[in-house]
């Protein structure tokens, strides 16, 4: 009875020097940096302003997309094990263009649109996955106009070529807003950098142009984004 009770006393007191492994739930607190570059198809919605003088469209009706560059410095935050914030200060770019052709000369008239914004895309995304990440988003996005510039070429029925470069637009609107949705993946090394590949969609949601101009437009863009990734 007694070698038996000195058995029991000795695994109790073995088992009370085992340590208890507790499961760790703290949720992933590593933050990124990014740098990224955009290319998209950028677009707009026009239609004449009807309450102001309800203009036709004219010409402007037969602009094109526009294929534009842009780049963003940001920062991503964890808030839970898959959920966290995107945040970027960004040189964002819409456009459009226009090709015209003679059809009885060898004249032609081109040019390219472009607006460009200091913007701050903020999104709050689902992330899965370890050293390669799936992702998924939206958000809105603040811009601030600070440029604009429409480049024109034309050649008329001598052959003659000329262009212009045009940085001045008093109609254009100092503040807007998009939305945009975007989805990618991130390879993560173990150099604590990474390389992030994702598309995106943005939709602007005010009128590029002030009030009481002739129309109302809305840029779109649908594009690829890729960026080098720093964790710290």
């Amino acid at each position: 009875m007694n070698s038996f009770s000195q058995i029991v006393t000795k695994e109790q007191k073995n088992s009370e020097n085992i340590p208890i492994q507790k499961k760790n739930t703290a949720k992933d607190t590593s933050s990124r940096f990014y740098l990224e570059a955009s290319f998209v198809n950028s677009f707009r919605s026009l239609e004449s302003n009807t309450d102001f003088l309800n203009k036709p469209l004219g010409e402007r009706a037969n602009e094109s997309k526009l294929g534009i560059w842009s780049y963003s410095l940001g920062m991503t935050t964890p808030l839970s094990n898959h959920i966290y914030f995107d945040g970027a200060l960004s040189l964002l770019r819409n456009g459009e263009q226009y090709s015209w052709e003679s059809n009885t000369s060898d004249s032609i008239f081109n040019y390219q649109s472009k607006y460009n914004y200091i913007a701050l895309p903020l999104q709050l995304k689902l992330q899965g996955g370890k050293n390669l990440k799936y992702f998924v988003g939206g958000g809105l996005i603040p811009q601030m106009n600070f440029s604009y510039k429409q480049e024109q070429q034309w050649t008329d029925s001598l052959g003659s070529k000329g262009d212009e470069t045009i940085k001045i637009n008093n109609e254009i609107n100092s503040f807007v807003f998009s939305w945009v949705v975007s989805a990618g993946l991130e390879l993560q090394f173990e150099n604590n950098f990474g390389l992030r590949l994702s598309a995106s969609y943005r939709n602007q949601i005010s009128n590029t142009y002030i009030e009481f101009s002739d129309y109302i437009h809305r840029a779109n863009a649908i594009g690829v984004n890729i960026g080098i990734t720093r964790k710290f």
